[in-house]
């Protein structure tokens, strides 16, 4: 009997949703193009008054498709698969209340379902200060204070598996303070993730100087209690697509412990170090997460280590966001052929008893503009989890075709 299938209707919706945002949007990017000034208007014609409303919105959408092939380590028989799916899909609402008051809200496509991403009343207390409440995402590490959009890498750095809710709302609400002035960043809030709550904390100090250069030097740190669980640790080893197929594994960096033992809190420090100049982009971040036993369950500790390096071969640095201390895409939108972005990166993960993984990550992405963007990355990855035939080193390649709105 073969196995059960899942349809795939509700991920073509999501494909239709966001395909059909894209249809809408092209007609509101060919209006916003520089156009002719009209002839001036006779002086006895009274002034005209825009609607106010349409100013304070801002409608958005964003669409990742990929495509991804791995095996190896990264499948239960070692035999290569593929896996195609909507990895975002998003849309997007911002409401001008006030000059200084600012509602938004996101909703996303996961899990073959749609769900409310993010929704968040903004305060501008003053200038460089401001507070946020509603389901918000905290500001954890350099690497995940960066959109998803703009990452070097078509993934996160694979040391994020170690935590992997520390910088996500996990459906909950929160608050959450942002201040920033000449050189620094901080951020500090308090999260209820429905299972656990947790405090959440940033400092980044930033120098900057001509072409672009950047040195940004940070910490995070993340204290969290709650429901107890079996403290298992696992790692996709740089390929989401692990997890898309049931073929797929993780590797374990901590193995699951039976109850009554158990975890019923952690703590994440994270280190965070960024050089740009010109053209050359390096990243470098530690992560460390400590688990809080109960139960008379072991001491446990994890950690990681990510190197990067990115290059842009058209000399264009990236945006830099002093405000929340974060790169965003090459520079260079008005250039007709597009950018071309290339990146290596290391990751390194330490688990307990043994148990350790590395990832290395090759890629290259293309934007045509702000708008668009292609990226390919190929990876390889080797566990000391082996699969079911031994196995404990994998490879894979992963397509992304995005568009943002």
């Amino acid at each position: 009997m073969n196995p059960p299938t899942t349809s795939p209707a509700p991920r073509h919706l999501a494909l239709a949703l966001l395909l059909g945002l894209a249809a809408t949007a092209l007609p509101a990017l060919a209006l916003a193009q520089p156009t002719r000034a009209a002839a001036p208007a006779p002086a006895a014609a009274a002034p005209a008054r825009g609607p106010v409303l349409p100013e304070a919105l801002d409608i958005g959408g964003r669409l990742q498709l990929d495509h991804s092939r791995f095996g190896g380590v990264t499948t239960r028989d070692g035999r290569s698969t593929s896996a195609s799916f909507v990895r975002r899909a998003e849309l997007s609402l911002g409401w001008r209340l006030a000059p200084d008051w600012q509602l938004s809200a996101t909703v996303g496509y996961e899990d073959d379902g749609w769900l409310l991403d993010s929704a968040a009343l903004r305060w501008r207390w003053r200038e460089g200060l401001s507070l946020r409440a509603g389901r918000i995402d905290p500001d954890v590490g350099l690497d995940n204070a960066n959109s998803s959009s703009w990452t070097a890498g078509i993934e996160r750095s694979a040391i994020f598996d170690l935590a992997p809710g520390v910088a996500d709302s996990e459906e909950g609400f929160g608050l959450r303070a942002d201040a920033h002035g000449p050189g620094w960043h901080a951020s500090a809030g308090v999260y209820d993730k429905r299972s656990r709550q947790a405090l959440v904390g940033r400092a980044v100090w930033m120098h900057t100087w001509g072409g672009g250069g950047v040195l940004q030097l940070g910490g995070s740190a993340a204290l969290a209690r709650g429901d107890t669980d079996n403290g298992r640790v696992r790692t996709r080893l740089g390929l989401r697509g692990v997890t898309e197929e049931a073929i797929g594994r993780r590797s374990d960096l901590a193995p699951a412990v039976a109850l009554p033992q158990g975890y019923d809190g952690d703590t994440v420090t994270a280190l965070e170090l960024a050089l740009q100049q010109g053209p050359w982009l390096l990243q470098a971040e530690w992560l460390g997460r400590r688990l809080d036993a109960v139960g008379g369950a072991p001491a446990r500790r994890v950690s990681g280590h990510s190197v990067q390096l990115a290059w842009s071969p058209d000399g264009q640095a990236r945006r830099h966001d002093e405000r929340a201390a974060r790169f965003g895409r090459p520079e260079g939108d008005g250039r007709g052929q597009g950018r071309w972005e290339l990146f290596v990166r290391l990751d390194t993960l330490d688990g307990v008893d043994g148990l350790e993984a590395q990832v290395q990550t090759l890629g290259a992405s293309w934007f045509l503009d702000r708008h668009w963007r292609v990226s390919a990355n190929v990876v390889s990855n080797r566990s000391a989890d082996p699969n079911a035939v031994g196995e404990r080193k994998g490879s894979g390649f992963v397509l992304r075709g995005q568009a943002v709105f």
